[in-house]
Formats: structure tokens, C-alpha cells, sequence
């Protein structure tokens, strides 16, 4: 009797067990978000396939060719920062040492695409070229320039940068770029103390380097807005991605199509973009956005990986203190 009252126990025992395997696979299978082995197998896949493409298709572009190489890196970097989303929407479910190395992976992975991207699409290295006084206007084009004779200019004269299109090293000025200039190009923005940017068109990109207290307003921009080491600013543009790294004190009145990125920014703030000029709507189309597309509130913040409370490093600006109309 005692035999069979353990084997009646046993076999009990194990239904049991296979009823709790059943309910867990099935949790698993309605919940897979939740699902370490889930959640691990899916970041591995995505890490694999975004390293694929950027060991085989990145040779494959054709020479010269830097709106489509443009635009091949710019995929990576959204499949990129689609990864990095994923991880801190994970972050509940893992480890916080196991987070932080999936964190880690993707920030490697960034700069993988990064140095990439320079290979490809090399940046050309600033020389100034002397030319005469010129006055900036938001309705016309630049001054002539002397023509190739370099020497070092001024530190209070105005420095227009020849072979990257944009400016460097300038205090207290308003300076203006047309749509002929723009259209399709890199703009860098550099060393600006004081000072109000006005492009009007449509650029593929947009590099902002050490701007303190400085206005930026830019028409539709293609590709990507890079934004580092800036103070006190206000940046007014449209663009497909945003990244802003090592920023304070900042207002973003923005439109873009995926999710702003920040990283190593405190008291940022983000409003609607809100600034318009003739043609616009032309450059949107140009810029191939969409203007009823505007994910201006939704931003990621690398440095911030709670997914149940909000990051106390940016902000939407409320209404009562947006600037409703841009002086120029």
C-alpha cells in the first residue's frame, strides 16, 4: 500500500509540475517582451543583422555616390537607435549588469556606423580663404570672395567655411545661408558665441559644434542633425533624426520623423517647430518629410534607462513660455 500511495503521490507531483510548465510556456508565449531568452535572442538578431549590413552593403555603395551612401548610414543609425529603444523598454525584465552591457553593445555598435560613415563620406578639413568685408542678409547671398589666397583671418571678422559649407568662429553676428547654397549639402555650424543662424533650404545635414547662447533656424533638413557640446541655445529646424550630445540649457522647437536621441544633456527642452518662410512647404517636399509627421515629444535619452519614470534631463516646454514668433 505504502508503494502505491508514493506512486499516486508522485504521479501527482508530476501533473502538477507539467500543469505549472504549461501556464509558464503559455505566459511566455502571450508575454514574450518579458521573456529574458526572448528579449536576449531578439537583441542578438537585430545586433547581427545591423552588422551585416554594415560589413557587406557599406562596400557595395557606389563611388561618389554620398546622397545614397547618406541615406544607407542614416537607416543604420535608425535601426540603431530602434535597438537602443528596445533595451530600455527591456529593462525591467533583465539584470542591470546584464542592461548595462546590452547598452554598451549598442553604443559600440554606434560608432561602428560613425567611423563608417567618415570612411565613406570623408569630411573635408576647414580652410579659410581672405575675402573682402562681407555683409550677412537674410535675402541675399554672400559677399564674392577673394579667390585662392589662404591666410588666417581675424578672430572678430566673420569665417564662412569653404570646403564644409557653413561657419566657424564667429561672436555676435547674424549670419545667412540661401537655398542655392544648401540644398543637398553638409552644413557645420562651429565656435558661435551670440549669435543668430538663419538657413533657408533644405540640407542633407546638419552638424552643431560648441554654440553658446546662439538662435539657429534652419529650413527642412534631410538626413541627420548632429548637435554637441552646445549652451544656452535655441535650435528651430525640421529634420528625419536628431542626436544631441553633451548639451544644457537648450530649446529644441523641432519636427522630426523618428525619435530625437540625447545623451550626456541636462535641461533641455522641446517644443513644436514653429517657424515658416516662402517656399517651405516646397523644401519639405525636397526634404522628402512629411509635415503632419512630428514626433517632437518622443525622445529617448540614453543615459536614462527606467522605463515607469520620465527623465529628469529634458523637458516639453510649456506653452506660456515657448517663443511664439521668431525676430529676425
Amino acid at each position: 500500500m505504502a508503494d502505491i500511495r508514493e506512486r499516486l503521490e508522485r504521479r501527482n507531483e508530476e501533473r502538477l509540475a507539467a500543469i505549472e510548465k504549461r501556464k509558464a510556456d503559455k505566459e511566455s508565449k502571450e508575454q514574450p517582451s518579458e521573456n529574458v531568452e526572448y528579449i536576449t535572442s531578439t537583441f542578438s538578431k537585430e545586433k547581427s543583422d545591423i552588422e551585416e549590413q554594415l560589413g557587406k552593403r557599406a562596400t557595395s555603395i557606389e563611388a561618389g555616390n554620398k546622397l545614397k551612401a547618406g541615406e544607407f548610414f542614416d537607416m543604420l543609425s535608425d535601426k540603431c537607435q530602434k535597438l537602443q529603444k528596445f533595451v530600455a523598454d527591456s529593462a525591467m525584465f533583465l539584470p542591470s549588469r546584464d542592461i548595462q552591457v546590452l547598452q554598451e553593445t549598442v553604443k559600440a555598435l554606434q560608432q561602428d556606423i560613425t567611423e563608417k560613415r567618415e570612411e565613406y563620406l570623408p569630411k573635408k578639413k576647414f580652410t579659410f580663404k581672405a575675402r573682402k568685408k562681407e555683409t550677412f542678409n537674410k535675402d541675399g547671398p554672400l559677399s564674392q570672395e577673394t579667390k585662392n589666397k589662404e591666410l588666417p583671418l581675424p578672430a572678430t571678422e566673420k569665417k564662412l567655411l569653404d570646403s564644409c559649407l557653413g561657419f566657424q568662429g564667429v561672436a555676435d553676428q547674424t549670419l545667412t545661408m540661401n537655398q542655392s547654397q544648401v540644398k543637398n549639402q553638409d552644413i557645420t555650424l562651429r565656435d558661435l558665441q551670440n549669435c543668430t543662424v538663419i538657413i533657408y533650404g533644405p540640407p542633407s545635414a546638419l552638424h552643431m559644434n560648441k554654440l553658446t547662447r546662439s538662435t539657429v533656424l534652419c529650413g527642412p533638413v534631410s538626413g541627420a542633425v548632429f548637435i554637441e557640446d552646445c549652451a544656452k541655445c535655441n535650435f528651430v529646424f525640421p529634420c528625419h533624426q536628431l542626436r544631441v550630445h553633451s548639451t544644457t540649457d537648450s530649446k529644441f522647437y523641432l519636427h522630426v520623423t523618428s525619435r530625437a536621441i540625447v545623451e550626456d544633456c541636462s535641461n533641455v527642452g522641446f517644443a513644436p517647430f514653429n517657424w515658416d518662410y516662402e517656399n517651405m512647404q516646397s523644401d519639405f517636399k525636397l526634404a522628402g518629410l512629411d509635415p503632419l509627421e512630428n514626433n517632437w515629444s518622443l525622445v529617448n535619452d540614453f543615459n536614462w534607462l527606467k522605463t515607469d519614470e520620465p527623465s529628469p534631463n529634458w523637458f516639453i516646454i510649456r506653452e506660456d513660455q515657448r517663443v511664439n514668433k521668431w525676430i529676425m
